[in-house]
């Protein structure tokens, strides 16, 4: 029985490696194809999920692949980080094999784009630009009073906007000062629009001041700007925006997709 139970224990194992090692030569063949499809200078990151591997492979049904793209260049940006999660995507094993699969297709496909914060302060005039989410109550007035609308807007509710905060440098008749701005970020026509809403200075000589309103307004309007972030990946319409440490997200889901050489159909 002992020699019984070695014997398993070194079948299961070999079997582990031969399915962690099948996994490996799989995502190296999907990024190849995902680099080709989206015209990508080096192979994205790409990570097969679930175990046992083999069984999804049998099957033709893979549970979860994530794919990943750093520092790819979209227009004027040169950081733009692209992700894909593929939820329940399909292909014939048997074509596989034979080497005639033209299409796969996938249950959810989730797109993702991220503009990087030194990719915005560039195109901005920012120095030191930092990007994070914002805290719930950051629109509210000094007496902690908030709108109705900002209410709403604060809840997450709507997620083609979102509350963000902005840290930089900026210069004020001539002396840099590091500024805080709360800004709420909108989706307008697949592009990521930034409104400048709220502004704190922390000046290093004489700490927290309040600027005249005409030095407000000019390095709120600094903040100012509409992003274009190009297509996300597999064609997928944006349906979300939102902020996350260093950078600005926007995003979309999309259900029952076909992906061909040809193109993204779907429903």
């Amino acid at each position: 029985m002992k020699k019984l139970v070695i014997a398993l224990v070194i079948i299961a194992g070999l079997l582990v490696g031969a399915d962690f090692g099948g996994a490996a030569i799989a995502e190296y063949q999907v990024s190849k194809k995902v680099a080709e499809q989206l015209q990508l200078p080096e192979n994205p990151e790409v990570r097969i999920n679930g175990f046992p591997f083999l069984t999804q492979v049998v099957a033709g049904n893979y549970r979860d692949v994530q794919m990943a793209a750093n520092a790819v260049q979209v227009g004027p940006f040169n950081e733009v980080g692209i992700e894909a999660d593929l939820h329940g995507a399909k292909v014939s094993t048997s074509e596989l094999i034979a080497g005639t699969a033209d299409h796969f297709t996938v249950d959810e496909l989730v797109g993702r784009v991220k503009l990087k914060a030194s990719d915005v302060a560039r195109l901005i005039g920012i120095q030191d630009l930092t990007i994070n989410p914002a805290a719930k109550d950051a629109l509210a007035d000094e007496d902690g009073s908030v709108s109705a609308a900002d209410e709403q807007l604060a809840s997450g509710t709507d997620r083609t906007k979102a509350v963000v905060q902005l840290d930089g440098t900026v210069n004020i008749a001539g002396s840099d000062n590091k500024v805080r701005v709360i800004a709420v970020l909108s989706l307008v026509n697949g592009k990521m629009q930034i409104e400048p809403r709220k502004l704190d200075l922390n000046n290093s000589t004489f700490g927290a001041i309040e600027l005249p309103s005409i030095f407000e307004k000019s390095v709120l309007q600094q903040f100012s700007t509409t992003l274009d972030p190009g297509m996300l990946p597999f064609e997928v319409k944006p349906t979300a925006v939102h902020a996350e440490r260093g950078a600005l997200v926007v995003e979309g889901i999309a259900e029952d997709v076909t992906i061909t050489p040809d193109g993204v159909t779907t429903g």
